[in-house]
C-alpha cells in the first residue's frame, strides 16, 4: 500500500507551512510520499525539504498602516473570484498527476473542491472555521460579504471528511474565538492538539550568553517601536541578554543586546529563551506553548486573530501583552520585569507543555490522514 499525501498549503505567512512541514515529516518517516503546493517564498521553503509544485495564490492579505484592511484584501482578490475555476482545475491536475490518496488543504479552498471532484479523502487544517469576527466590527457592505465567505468556508467543510484544530481542546483553545458554533462545523473538528515546528535535537544556539530575552520582530515598520523601546530599557537588565530577530537597524546598541537578520531554525532559540517577545500568530503561540515559555505578546493593531489569541493566552495565565497604544519604554520595562520575576507564568506555561506533549499533534495528524489515505489506496 503506498501513501501520496498531498499538501496545498497558503503561502501568506509562516505558519501555515510550519505546522505542515510538522506532520509531512510524520508521514514520511511512516514510508508516505509527500507532495506539497505553495507559492511565493513559502513555495521556496517548503522545496528545501520536500518536493513542491507552484499553484495560484487565492487571494493576497492587505494592510494599511499597521493594520489588516479587510475592505482592500477583498477588493486586491476580487479578481481571483473570476479565476477560480481555473484554480480549481490546476490543483485537480496535480492531484491526478501526482495520484494522491489523500489531501490536505491548509489555507487552500481550490484544493478541498477539487479533491471532492476527484472523490479523494481531504483534511482541512485550520484554527479558523469561522470568519465573521473578521466582519462583525465592518460596514453593512463588508458584513454581507462576510456571510457569502462564511458560507463557502460551511460549504468546504460539508465537503470534507475532517477539521483538525492544531490546538488544545477546550477549555484550553488558543484560537476558541475564531471557531464556528455551527453544529454541522462542530461535527468535523478533531482537536489534536499544538502542531509545532520544532527541531528537537538542535542544541543551544552558539556564542549566546543565557539568561536572554528573545524577540521576534520581522521587518514590518509599524513594530519599530518596539525594537525602540527594548534598546531604550535593555540596560536596565545589567544580569540578562537580549536577542533580537528583525531587519530594523540602530547605531545605538546596548552591550547586553545582539540583533540578527534570520536564523535558519529558530526553534534553538527560543528553547533556550527565558521570555519571549513576539506577535500572536497561531502558530507562534502554539510553538510557545509547547515549550512551555512565559512571553509577553504585542499582536498587531487591528489583526483581529492575533488581538483574539492574545486576549486567550492572558486569560489561560500563560503571558502578558502590550498594545500598541502602551508601547513606552517604561511599560515594556515593567512587562518584561513582572514576566521575569512572576514564576507562576512559567509555571502555568510548563503545564501546557506537558499537555502538548501528551498530545502529539503531529504523529495524531498524521495517523488520521493515513487512516484516510488507507481507504483510497488499499486495493
Amino acid at each position: 500500500m503506498v501513501h501520496r499525501i498531498y499538501f496545498s498549503v497558503c503561502g501568506e505567512g509562516y505558519g501555515h507551512s510550519s505546522r505542515d512541514m510538522a506532520i509531512a515529516r510524520e508521514l514520511t518517516c511512516a514510508g508516505a510520499d509527500v507532495l506539497m503546493g505553495s507559492y511565493g517564498y513559502v513555495l521556496e521553503r517548503l522545496k528545501k525539504s520536500f518536493n513542491a509544485v507552484e499553484v495560484e495564490r487565492e487571494f493576497e492579505m492587505m494592510g494599511n498602516q499597521g493594520s489588516f484592511d479587510l475592505k482592500a484584501t477583498i477588493t486586491r482578490s476580487s479578481s481571483k473570484a473570476f479565476l477560480f475555476s481555473r484554480i480549481i482545475s490546476d490543483e485537480r491536475k496535480v492531484m491526478e498527476d501526482f495520484n494522491a490518496t489523500c489531501v490536505v488543504a491548509d489555507g487552500r479552498s481550490a484544493a478541498v473542491f477539487a479533491a471532492f471532484k476527484l472523490g479523494l479523502p481531504c483534511i482541512i487544517i485550520s484554527n479558523q472555521t469561522s470568519l465573521m469576527p473578521f466582519f462583525d466590527d465592518g460596514t453593512f457592505f463588508l458584513r454581507l460579504i462576510g456571510k457569502s465567505v462564511d458560507f463557502t468556508l460551511k460549504t468546504m467543510t460539508a465537503l470534507t471528511e475532517e477539521v483538525l484544530i492544531p490546538d488544545f481542546p477546550p477549555p484550553y483553545t488558543v484560537c476558541l474565538n475564531t471557531l464556528s458554533k455551527s453544529p454541522h462545523t462542530m461535527k468535523k473538528q478533531r482537536f489534536i492538539g499544538p502542531v509545532a515546528a520544532i527541531n528537537h535535537e538542535n542544541q543551544e544556539p552558539p556564542d549566546i550568553k543565557s539568561p536572554f530575552v528573545l524577540t521576534l520582530l520581522g521587518g514590518h515598520s509599524f513594530r519599530l517601536p518596539i525594537f525602540n523601546g527594548i534598546l531604550k530599557i535593555a540596560d536596565k537588565f545589567p544580569e540578562i541578554n537580549f536577542i533580537i530577530f528583525t531587519k530594523f537597524k540602530s547605531d545605538n546598541i546596548p552591550g547586553n543586546v545582539r540583533v540578527f537578520e534570520f536564523a535558519e531554525d529558530i526553534s534553538s532559540y527560543m528553547k533556550a529563551a527565558e521570555l519571549i517577545i513576539t506577535q500572536a500568530g497561531h502558530s507562534t503561540a502554539m510553538e510557545i506553548l509547547t515549550l512551555g515559555k512565559p512571553a509577553l505578546i504585542i499582536p498587531d493593531k487591528g489583526q483581529i486573530e492575533q488581538e483574539s489569541n492574545a486576549a486567550r493566552m492572558r486569560e489561560l495565565g500563560v503571558c502578558d501583552t502590550l498594545d500598541y497604544d502602551s508601547l513606552e519604554p517604561e511599560h515594556i520595562f515593567e512587562k518584561i520585569l513582572a514576566l521575569l520575576n512572576d514564576i507562576r507564568f512559567r509555571k502555568r506555561a510548563m503545564q501546557f507543555s506537558e499537555l502538548a506533549k501528551k498530545m502529539s499533534g503531529p504523529q495524531k495528524a498524521a495517523q488520521i490522514i493515513l487512516e484516510l489515505s488507507g481507504r483510497i489506496s488499499c486495493y
